[in-house]
């Protein structure tokens, strides 16, 4: 089957993102959702706080984001916690390679996740691993925009696309405005068509209604990358938002590096404070965090020795951090690749 569906013609607008969830150690404000309801659903869509784990092992990662929101207004109708006329949820997650893999991870992925890295007092005695570390393809050049095989899993459809060029941008801004994907700025389009970024136009969708303080499956994408990325320079100039952000790797991130992009650890927010199992093994993980790996016989590596697990947390995203600032999405620098840099200097 030929992955390519045909070129649409060139549109004048844009689409857009916002992937949300709810978190417990940092205030939630809300912001305007970048999540499109229906276009006759006149009910607005507040967005609370980002939720997301990345598993990163030899070139490849696994992504997992969950969507969280909150539907409110005056008239609102709710039934066996589904709402009246809201059945379907669109938003974009851009990736630096097409995915190889699309699952509905479990609902209980990132509760499993803050127990493991549940913030704690200092203990010296027990096990050590239980501390703070103290040290803390090629593809055609023609431009336009390419639309690939379309991707069911559960309750969710996946469109990916690759834009390429001045065309390619106008070409996708018009498709994501005409399928209600919303207005994606100017400048953090360019940014991506740069970096040849694929476009997951992302659409949630259940004919019973979804719920109203909705917490849906996450969802989970496999992709290629050399180093681990999170999406975040999507969100730009789309309000104020909370991150709460797991990375599991065989390699000790450099936490300076990711506090400069508004990334805290546990001890960065509270130095009284230091987070549960950030050196840990594979067979300590949660089973759901194993289950999942285990789906992915690129990460096998990780089996393999000492793993890092770190949770971070970003608050006010795009206002206290401006994300129009960041050269790049959210990147995690390891102490290794440092040094190896300093040794070449």
């Amino acid at each position: 089957m030929n992955r390519f569906i045909k070129r649409l013609p060139v549109f004048a607008a844009a689409g857009a993102l916002s992937l949300t969830a709810a978190w417990a150690l940092i205030p939630q404000p809300t912001a305007e959702a970048c999540m499109h309801p229906p276009r006759e659903f006149k009910y607005p869509i507040k967005a609370g706080a980002q939720r997301g784990l990345i598993l990163f092992s030899d070139g490849h990662e696994e992504l997992v984001i969950r969507p969280s929101y909150k539907v409110e207004g005056e008239g609102l109708k709710v039934k066996n916690d589904a709402v009246e006329g809201f059945t379907t949820l669109a938003w974009i997650v851009p990736v630096p390679n097409l995915p190889d893999t699309y699952k509905e991870a479990d609902a209980k992925l990132f509760t499993e996740l803050g127990k493991f890295t549940e913030p704690k007092e200092p203990v010296w005695r027990g096990d050590p691993r239980n501390a703070e570390d103290p040290t803390d393809d090629a593809h055609d050049e023609k431009e336009g925009a390419e639309f690939l095989e379309e991707v069911k899993v559960g309750d969710y459809t996946i469109q990916p696309v690759k834009a390429k060029g001045e065309i390619g941008a106008v070409e996708l801004n018009g498709w994501l405005k005409d399928n209600g994907f919303g207005e994606v700025d100017a400048k953090v389009m360019k940014h991506y068509i740069e970096n040849s970024y694929y476009w997951l136009a992302v659409k949630l969708h259940r004919d019973e209604g979804l719920p109203q303080n909705g917490e849906v499956k996450p969802l989970q994408i496999g992709f290629d990358t050399d180093k681990p990325v999170y999406p975040m320079k999507i969100n730009q100039g789309r309000g104020s938002f909370d991150l709460e952000l797991w990375v599991i790797s065989a390699d000790e991130i450099d936490t300076e590096k990711t506090k400069a992009q508004g990334l805290l650890t546990v001890k960065q927010k509270d130095p009284a404070m230091y987070q549960a199992n950030r050196k840990t093994e594979y067979a300590r993980l949660p089973k759901v965090v194993k289950d999942l790996a285990d789906s992915d016989a690129k990460l096998k590596k990780l089996k393999e020795g000492d793993l890092y697990c770190y949770r971070f947390f970003g608050a006010g995203m795009d206002d206290k951090v401006d994300l129009a600032k960041l050269e790049s999405d959210l990147g995690f620098p390891t102490k290794s690749s440092e040094l190896m840099k300093k040794e070449m200097k």
